[in-house]
């Protein structure tokens, strides 16, 4: 009888715990504003991992922009509005995720990737070649309700 009572205690801490990591991984998701701040990226949880799509953007000028500096002339004309953007991140524990890619349509090519929420509505992300020592970070902003 003591062996059932400690089993189930350790299942149900096992339980508990696994549930709050779910809670902190998923912290992620929703809106967020690039650093430039004429982006919104939407994040999601996908079978493959975390992704992020562009939903909009909040340049009233360009409303619509292509995807221009594609190294695929032929993807040149697609909107970015509905283009994933990162892809595949997974959460490693201590509000971090890695192991992914990221698009930048500034340039048109496709980095590593790993992100840090710093806070609830802050989120670093970086965008490398080979080594995180040798790439670039942004600072997003989650989008709150106007």
């Amino acid at each position: 009888m003591k062996k059932r009572i400690l089993r189930l205690s350790v299942l149900m801490i096992c339980l508990s715990g696994s549930s709050l990591i779910t809670a902190a991984e998923e912290e992620i998701l929703g809106i967020w504003i690039n650093q430039a701040g004429d982006g919104q990226i939407e994040i999601t949880k996908q079978e493959e991992g975390y992704s992020g799509t562009i939903v909009g953007s909040t340049d009233p000028n360009s409303p619509d922009r292509k995807d221009i500096n594609n190294p695929d002339p032929e993807l040149r004309e697609r909107s970015l509005t509905g283009l994933k953007i990162l892809g595949q991140l997974k959460y490693r524990g201590n509000n971090k995720w890695s192991g992914g890619w990221i698009y930048d349509p500034n340039n048109g090519k496709t980095y590593k990737c790993k992100m840090t929420l710093k806070d609830s509505d802050t989120l670093d992300i970086r965008g490398y070649i080979g080594v995180s020592v040798f790439g670039r970070s942004e600072e997003w902003k989650r989008k709150t309700e106007e």
